[in-house]
């Protein structure tokens, strides 16, 4: 989510929706003199997370035993791992993979993939109808190594 900070008169704003829009068009006129007392900075801040490189790490770490990390092979022509992923629709995402998806909760279906090797865990029930050899890729986590045809 991205938000809108800027200082007037050494005091800090947060702006969301419909004052973000006003603020970006103030970026339009001239630059204010450094002696104008009226003079307004603006700075647009954007999520820096990316979900296969958290900081710190989500996974529960126990001694002795490496984070769990599944290698993702796609289409037989490419592989990507699952590491720190929420889902595997996020990983995917995060390692430029295109997977088509509308609702990222398992209602439509539109991100069903066909599972060729290995399993998964739905952490929240799917309800689309999902064949035996498919999956959900918005609502699972890989349980082990996967072969996944788009």
């Amino acid at each position: 989510m991205s938000a809108l900070r800027y200082m007037k008169n050494e005091e800090k704003f947060t702006l969301t929706g419909e004052e973000q829009a006003q603020a970006l068009e103030l970026e339009a006129y001239p630059a204010a003199t450094p002696d104008d007392s009226e003079a307004l900075q603006v700075e647009l801040f954007l999520p820096e997370s990316n979900p296969e490189a958290p900081q710190p790490s989500p996974q529960i770490e126990f001694e002795g035993m490496p984070i769990p990390r599944y290698e993702i092979s796609i289409n037989e022509h490419r592989s990507v791992y699952f590491q720190h992923a929420n889902t595997l629709l996020e990983s995917l995402e995060a390692q430029d993979v295109d997977v088509h998806y509308q609702c990222r909760e398992g209602y439509c279906g539109s991100c069903r993939v066909q599972l060729l090797e290995g399993e998964v865990y739905y952490y929240e029930e799917p309800l689309a109808w999902v064949n035996n050899n498919e999956i959900l890729t918005c609502c699972c986590i890989p349980k082990s190594d996967l072969k996944i045809k788009l």
